[in-house]
């Protein structure tokens, strides 16, 4: 059997191709991008019984007949076969009589001007612009600007197309200029019946409504989009955001297919979905599956991450994903993340604007109700303390959640990562004597796991009530220097951080405290390590807790330039002889840690490292001095810390657990 494809896409433009095309068909009717029942809702939105209707490339589509048969009178149908048109003519003659059928090239039409009120185009516009060829873009431009001659002063030319990114920049801009209103719909009911024909997702299908106005210079074109079932539509800046926001679906789309026919693998796909006024995506979506999925009959669900929890190991991490891959017994599951700066009001709006999305991703022999899981029944809380803009972090953000029932933490993000915390403390509301309400944060407290582990590092080596020298490099919201001061009492916590807005967020919201014993400088903590040990100083703690914002280099913490060599020296001349140096590692790359672990091992006498398997993070341990048993000190250094916790009345610690360091302690480097 000869295929009914052409050769190549410019075929379509042609009429020889059509004819061939049409006498080898027959009088079966062939629809592209769907049939009347599929397009009734919106054509009966945008075409009224009234209106003068021109379709042009008509082919054999039975759409003309469908809207002649509910009211429609005064339709044209053009096509540029002659066969198609003589094959529909005789069709039509007795049951449709008032039904026109014309041959006729569609970039040059013997109509009057301003004869027609919609001009409808059903694929023809994809089939006239197969590239952009020279001959393609001067054909095209004279079949625009036929639709403009042959429309009337407040007519509709609605095309359906899937708006590849040629045709679409050319119609939006070629439209745009004419100054004529912009409406972008998708059809969500012709996808829905080619999926159920084919079993197997589909490209988007597009409407767009282009409406004639005469032009003014100081009239500003309308855009707007409709990409939501039974949604109204929504007016946007330009037609960037329009591009924008077709190039999302169809890149959804084609992920969406590909998950179809084949499996993932155990790897993650991450997309993230915003509505098209929105600045900034609305949600991140990650698609996780079993390593070794099955072939058919895959299950499926959603698990909708409450606000305030996404940095959490389980939700923050591709490890932890896969742990609530494992708990939630399903084959494939899509995590959905609430993004800041957007409102959610309840899980019910949520899967309500994202049920189209989240079906989408459902296995190709998916027939099940999605399941969609979450913790604690709502959508969580986070709101927004101080919003900053600093020239050196960038744009950051402090916001306060709730973890826990009655527990509530404030936490520090670098909007450059947008998820990974930066500094958190527990906060109260307190009693005033007025009777009002204050809300005050709690330094006794420690709530992420490696400032935890650093503090027994530093309990290895300093007891509560020895003076000691400590310097913390980084100082983030404060929370480690804070604590350490009252873990530390008769000791001098000095802290260098580069960003003075950052030392303003630690003061007026994690409650810094500067003073005689906590000191502040805002330096570069290279700078600061090159002077002290010019200067012959000597610290019994140096702690390096230092983001990276350069997070191409492979590591978030710390920045490259501070594990060097040179620095790891200094930093080894500026220790006490029984002092440590901690270092917070988050480094993804295998080889850079590894390489990492040498180079400490080479220059400090004593090396311990500890991955916190619930968290990013691995925290080196580096004495000063031989022969320290590194698990026996860090063991007896847990039990320092908790026994002066219990005396100074501090909060305990739930990050660090005494079997769970055990376990670590007694992992191989």
């Amino acid at each position: 059997m000869t295929s009914l494809l052409p050769k190549s896409a410019f075929e379509f433009s042609k009429a020889e191709y059509w004819d061939a095309f049409f006498k080898q068909r027959g009088t079966r009717s062939f629809e592209w991008y769907g049939e009347y029942p599929e397009l009734c809702v919106y054509l009966h939105k945008y075409m009224k019984p009234k209106d003068n209707i021109l379709v042009v490339g008509c082919g054999n589509s039975k759409l003309g007949e469908d809207l002649y048969d509910v009211g429609y009178r005064q339709i044209t149908n053009i096509d540029i076969s002659k066969t198609v048109i003589k094959q529909m003519k005789l069709a039509n003659v007795s049951k449709r009589p008032e039904l026109i059928f014309e041959e006729m090239d569609a970039t040059h039409m013997s109509f009057e001007a301003e004869t027609f009120s919609v001009v409808f185009d059903k694929g023809t516009f994809d089939a006239l612009m197969p590239d952009e060829e020279p001959d393609t873009l001067n054909n095209i431009k004279k079949y625009v600007e036929e639709i403009d001659r042959v429309m009337r002063i407040g007519g509709r030319y609605i095309v359906v197309s899937l708006l590849q990114q040629h045709i679409m920049s050319f119609l939006l801009q070629h439209f745009e200029e004419k100054a004529w209103m912009i409406r972008v719909c998708r059809c969500y009911d012709v996808e829905a019946k080619s999926f159920k024909e084919q079993g197997s997702k589909s490209l988007p299908v597009f409407m767009v409504i282009f409406t004639k106005f005469k032009k003014i210079p100081t009239s500003q074109p309308v855009f707007e989009l409709c990409l939501a079932t039974d949604a109204p539509a929504t007016r946007v800046s330009g037609i960037d955001k329009i591009k924008e926001s077709v190039l999302e679906s169809q890149m959804v789309a084609i992920v969406c297919s590909g998950l179809q026919r084949s499996n993932s693998g155990g790897r993650e796909i991450e997309l993230e979905i915003g509505k098209p006024e929105d600045d900034t995506p609305r949600y991140t979506i990650r698609i996780v599956e079993k390593p070794c999925p099955k072939a058919s009959g895959m299950t499926y669900a959603a698990f909708i991450v409450p606000q305030g929890r996404e940095s959490e190991w389980a939700f923050g991490t591709p490890e932890g994903r896969q742990f609530l891959l494992s708990e939630s017994h399903v084959d494939r599951l899509a995590v959905i993340i609430l993004n800041r700066g957007h409102k959610f009001t309840s899980l019910e709006q949520v899967k309500s604007e994202l049920n189209p999305i989240i079906q989408d991703f459902s296995p190709g022999d998916f027939k099940d109700k999605i399941s969609y899981l979450s913790v604690g029944g709502d959508v969580g809380v986070r709101n927004e303390v101080y919003f900053g803009d600093s020239p050196i972090s960038g744009k950051f953000v402090v916001e306060e959640t709730e973890s826990e029932p009655g527990i509530l933490l404030r936490r520090l993000y670098f909007l450059s990562s947008k998820n990974a915390i930066q500094s958190e403390a527990k906060v109260r509301k307190v009693k005033t004597r007025r009777g009002g309400e204050r809300v005050v944060v709690d330094t006794t407290s420690l709530s992420c796991a490696h400032h935890g582990y650093m503090t027994i590092g530093t309990c290895s080596i300093l007891d509560s009530n020895s003076p000691g020298q400590l310097l913390v490099v980084g100082l983030g919201g404060g929370a480690l220097p804070s604590f350490l001061r009252k873990v530390f009492p008769k000791s001098v916590i000095t802290a260098v951080e580069l960003d003075r807005e950052i030392l303003k967020v630690a003061v007026n919201y994690f409650g810094l405290v500067e003073d005689k014993q906590l000191i502040v400088y805002i330096k570069d903590g290279l700078v600061f390590i090159k002077e002290a040990a010019n200067r012959g100083m000597k610290y019994d703690s140096v702690i390096f807790d230092v983001d990276n914002k350069d997070v191409i280099t492979g590591l978030s913490s710390p920045p490259p330039e501070f594990v060097v060599v040179e620095v790891l020296q200094e930093v080894k001349n500026i220790l006490s002889p029984g002092g440590i140096f901690i270092l917070n590692l988050v480094c993804r790359n295998k080889d850079k840690r590894d390489e990492l672990s040498k180079r400490l091992k080479s220059i400090f006498s004593t090396v311990k490292a500890l991955k916190l398997d619930d968290d990013l993070n691995e925290i080196f341990f580096c004495w000063n001095q031989n022969n320290v048993n590194s698990a026996e000190a860090l063991y007896k250094a847990h039990l320092k810390l908790n026994d002066i916790i219990k005396h100074r009345r501090l909060d305990k610690l739930p990050c660090v657990d005494a079997a769970h360091l055990n376990d670590l302690l007694q992992e191989d480097d």
